[in-house]
């Protein structure tokens, strides 16, 4: 063999072996932009949401203020203080009565006691209340009235005489 044919066959297996190829460098940096991106984005909407509640938040609590304002001054209006009930001495004074049916009601279906659901029965003792002017069972009523100062059906407030003003 001549000598520049074997020179030349040494020189391709001296030389180094050809490197691996260079990773992509474009895809590693467009998942790190989206990375940034999408992080910049959540802080951003969470920052916006922290900020519409302290906006928010001060006008619902106003809101809630007002409302409950409102009906503790309805409340005062109508005399009908939650903290008030009537003491079994109170209720002793509110007018009494014993029930009895006319005559020609009797075939008619008798009236009912909403606070127990039975039917007046001739004789029993029953209350009107002053000021809606509901009938009921003298000791459902005389019960209820220890505890709710207002009448079981329509929830007016009950006054111990009819000449208190409402």
């Amino acid at each position: 063999m001549p000598s520049s044919a074997v020179d030349n066959h040494q020189h391709h297996h001296d030389a180094p072996p050809a490197a691996p190829p260079k990773p992509d460098t474009t895809k590693l940096v467009s998942l790190l932009l989206k990375a940034i991106i999408m992080t910049l984005i959540t802080t951003l909407f969470f920052l916006l949401i922290g900020l519409a509640s302290l906006f928010f938040l001060p006008l619902l609590l106003t809101s809630l203020h007002r409302h409950h304002s409102r009906n503790r001054n309805r409340l005062r209006r109508n005399k009908l203080d939650i903290s008030t009930v009537f003491s079994p001495k109170d209720v002793k004074k509110l007018p009494q009565f014993r029930f009895s049916l006319r005559p020609e009601a009797e075939t008619e279906s008798q009236p009912e006691c909403v606070v127990c659901l039975e039917e007046f029965r001739q004789g029993q003792w029953c209350r009107r209340l002053v000021g809606c002017g509901h009938v009921f069972h003298r000791k459902c009523v005389d019960t209820w009235l220890v505890k709710v100062v207002a009448c079981p059906t329509c929830r007016t407030p009950v006054r111990l005489s009819s000449d208190e003003h409402q």
